[in-house]
């Protein structure tokens, strides 16, 4: 699968003891690279219409994932590695937050015409969790009809 994709993601995390599933949907282009593949999507909150600007790359030989979400100044950048812990700063009205990434899975599987993306990971502060959170990503090629 490339070019044009519909998205559809389906977002559950976990912080401070609170569960919270929210659902998107959206448009983005695929591209297989040399090193795998790079998904840049835009995607509405189904409930509040709020919007998402995405950009996610997966490492093939690696299985890891670099993912960049734009959200206006307060965007932030992860790299998920189920080998090893990572670091990511959050920045945050006023201030910002090192927190460390535990990876659980990153996996995939894009056939020709659709596929999905699983992102699993929580974020630490130190050895403490402070969040967990699971993406799927689920892609079909064309363009939405409007």
């Amino acid at each position: 699968m490339q070019g044009k994709v519909k998205i559809k993601v389906e977002s559950a995390s976990s912080f401070a003891g609170m569960k919270d599933l929210l659902n998107f949907t959206g448009t983005g282009t695929l591209e297989k690279t040399d090193y795998g593949y790079h998904l840049r999507y835009t995607a509405a909150n189904d409930i509040d219409g709020s919007v998402v600007d995405s950009d996610v790359k997966l490492e093939q030989t690696t299985h890891r994932a670099v993912v960049i979400n734009e959200n206006g100044q307060y965007g932030y950048g992860l790299l998920l590695d189920p080998k090893a812990t990572t670091a990511t700063r959050i920045e945050a009205g006023g201030g910002s937050l090192v927190l460390n990434v535990s990876t659980r899975e990153v996996s995939w599987d894009l056939g020709k015409k659709q596929g999905f993306i699983i992102l699993d990971y929580a974020l630490l502060q130190g050895v403490q969790p402070m969040s967990a959170l699971h993406l799927r990503l689920d892609l079909q090629q064309g363009e939405i009809q409007k």
